[in-house]
């Protein structure tokens, strides 16, 4: 009965550590003077939003964010935006484990600001 609970530990911690939402633009604080999907976007959308948001049978999220279409559609018509830019500790922040660093958030404000560039 130990051994299961020290499994189930380090199952949780490592279920915890891979929702971190950290991308090489975090570290960098860079915004690129022209943002597009493909370069910038994309990846942004992967490390913060496809755990949950995904096509996989039985999705947490209630849709995907996988392609450009779907990522412009709510970042454009439903409420991505709103949703990133909650502060800590809201219950409908976006993602959930946690707030997006400010340069993504700027990342993808200045994608829309430019029109949703794809490449």
């Amino acid at each position: 009965m130990k051994m299961f609970r020290i499994i189930l530990m380090i199952l949780i911690l490592q279920s915890i550590q891979s929702c971190t939402n950290d991308s090489s633009e975090d570290f960098l604080g860079v915004i690129p003077n022209v943002v597009n999907y493909t370069e910038h976007i994309k990846p942004i959308i992967n490390n913060n939003c496809l755990t949950c948001h995904n096509s996989n049978p039985n999705p947490i999220g209630p849709f995907p964010l996988e392609t450009y279409d779907e990522v412009q559609d709510k970042t454009e018509n439903g409420n991505l935006l709103q949703r990133i830019q909650l502060p800590v500790g809201d219950p409908l922040i976006m993602p959930q484990t946690g707030k997006m660093s400010q340069t993504n958030i700027d990342i993808i404000l200045k994608w829309k600001d430019q029109g949703y560039l794809e490449n």
